[in-house]
């Protein structure tokens, strides 16, 4: 099973995928293959060693848009460590605590398996993917090992046997406050429940209306659909009429069967919760065109540059969005049109930068396995400098992160001083 499943996802990234053709040479199947297909001739392979071993062959490819995952169901459970981290220096800063009740919130891991992290950043280079602390992922590199030395926040320091908790479906927590007379802070943590964000918008529409000053957070959303900030986007830009101009953000499709078939399911899920007949119909002529376009290659479905029309408000007057590496997807764009409007400022740090390859369908085997994978491509890709992805957007207003951010939110702290300037 192991074998046949991996040389359909080699089917995928060979000729669905969209970066393809770009990153042609990029990856060592075959090296995978015979490791997989040993291990499992040899009957020690199990679903979870295989999902690592999958997700490891993608790391070949430097895309953050693309996941082998196991799907927690009657079948596999799907397990975590109940804390996040971040690393500043030579020390992993716990960041959040959800089940692991031995750590706090500002502790520090200093080793993992007794091996430093210093020594441990050099040894999973390749998973970490980034050049800069702040932007790399450990969470996935922390469930690999077995005991970790913290350093908690009196000084002390002690030895901790890792544990993994059952991941749990925790649902995104909205959040709306006024934090004075003119400041309104609105935490946007997802936008994956397009009705929910409607709902919270719709809920709110009297205090944004009449808020002089505004604090959008979107610093750990990873994404979802941009049609759930849509009504938003007359708070961000000034009053009157503004055209903007999405030439930046067109896109190339890789119009294969599998591409046409998949997007049509994921469009048909996502169909069934909305009501709006304009939607409905854009949603439906983007899978005819790509009916239209099958085996025909790469091609851009707009027949013109697209341009987006917004009614600006006069309140707020400003506007602080705050953005971080785990802004990802939709709530890039979101800070994109933050970066068009002369009334908004984005503060923080540089986003994930995962649309170059965008557009994700996912691809299942045995109710137990999921590949997410990219069916369209930024136009613009092949501008990239420095190897950095295009669709990275810095803030206007850079915010390094250190371990005082787990004691306090210099961000907002930020965001308001400079609200009051």
């Amino acid at each position: 099973m192991y074998t046949e499943i991996f040389d359909d996802v080699i089917s995928i990234t060979h000729n669905d995928y969209f970066g393809h053709l770009d990153k042609k040479g990029w990856d060592e199947p075959e090296k995978y293959r015979t490791w997989i297909k040993r291990m499992e001739d040899e009957d020690v392979l199990d679903a979870g060693t295989f999902q690592e071993i999958v997700e490891d062959y993608l790391l070949d490819f430097k895309d953050r848009h693309m996941y082998f995952r196991l799907k927690d169901n009657e079948k596999h459970n799907i397990y975590h460590n109940g804390f996040s981290t971040r690393r500043f220096d030579d020390k992993l800063h716990v960041t959040e605590v959800t089940d692991e009740d031995r750590l706090e919130t500002g502790d520090a891991l200093l080793s993992l398996d007794d091996v430093p992290i210093s020594v441990l950043v050099e040894k999973h280079a390749r998973e970490l993917f980034e050049t800069v602390a702040e932007r790399e992922n450990w969470k996935p590199i922390i469930q690999r090992y077995t005991s970790c030395e913290v350093e908690a926040r009196d000084g002390t320091i002690k030895m901790l046997e890792l544990k993994q908790f059952a991941q749990q479906d925790r649902k995104p927590r909205f959040k709306v406050d006024k934090l004075n007379d003119d400041v309104l802070f609105m935490s946007l943590p997802s936008f994956g429940d397009v009705k929910a964000v409607e709902m919270l918008l719709e809920q709110y529409e009297g205090e944004l209306d009449t808020a002089e000053k505004l604090i959008i957070d979107v610093r750990e959303n990873s994404g979802g659909s941009d049609l759930a900030f849509r009504n938003l986007l007359p708070y961000l830009f000034p009053e009157g009429e503004n055209s903007i101009s999405l030439e930046d953000s067109i896109q190339e499709f890789n119009c294969t069967r599998r591409n046409v078939e998949l997007t049509a399911k994921v469009f048909g899920q996502f169909l069934e919760n909305i009501n709006d007949e304009t939607i409905k119909k854009n949603l439906n002529k983007y899978v005819e065109d790509m009916k239209k376009n099958v085996g025909q290659g790469f091609k851009i479905l707009e027949d013109e540059t697209p341009t987006i029309n917004i009614q600006g408000k006069a309140f707020p007057k400003k506007v602080v969005a705050l953005s971080d590496v785990h802004c990802a997807s939709a709530s890039e764009a979101l800070i994109e049109f933050c970066k068009e409007s002369p009334k908004a400022t984005v503060m923080g740090r540089a986003t994930a930068g995962v649309n170059d390859y965008s557009n994700l369908v996912i691809e299942e085997w045995e109710d137990l396995f999921e590949l997410w994978y990219s069916t369209s491509r930024m136009a613009g890709v092949n501008k990239r400098t420095a190897g950095e992805a295009v669709s990275v957007i810095h803030p206007e207003i850079y915010i390094p992160w250190t371990s005082k951010h787990t004691c306090e939110d210099m961000d907002l702290k930020k965001a308001l001083e400079f609200l009051e300037e």
